[in-house]
This record gives structure tokens, sequence and C-alpha cells, in this order.
């Protein structure tokens, strides 16, 4: 995996490159995490990529993190 950090006309930009050995873990169900910190990012936590065929699916993965100030957003444009 690649991860970056750069600034361009004024906005941050936070990048992360994903390999097919990643890709087959993501599959496999093995999510990666990325330290915030590690992107420079100041605030104290972590990215979760994760995979799963529908986002139903991914709605059921992410249960065991969901509490009442939890907020998820899937993207009109995707059909469920």
């Amino acid at each position: 995996m690649l991860k970056f950090t750069t600034v361009k006309e004024g906005k941050t930009c936070l990048g992360l490159g994903i390999s097919r050995e990643n890709v087959k873990r993501l599959i496999e169900g093995k999510p990666i995490v990325v330290r915030m910190k590690e992107l420079g990012v100041s605030v104290n936590g972590e990215i979760m990529i994760f995979f799963k065929e529908t986002e139903a699916e991914l709605l059921d993965e992410i249960s065991e993190f969901v509490t009442a100030d939890t907020v998820t957003h899937v993207d009109p444009k995707l059909k469920q």
C-alpha cells in the first residue's frame, strides 16, 4: 500500500494506493487499517478499508463499530 499527503491548489489531499495483494486480502475479509497520524492528520484515529460485494454487506460489516454517534453515508448513485 502506498500512503501520501500533499497540498494542491490550497487543498490537502490524502492518498491511499491499493496493490493487487491488498485487494486480495480485502476480498479474503482482512481489512486494511491506516493510522491517521501516518498521513500527517492530527486526529488520533484510524482509517479502515474493507471489501464486501454490496453496500448492505458493508453496513453489516461495520455493525460492531456502530454507536448512537455513528454517521454513515452511502452514495445515492450506488445501487443497493
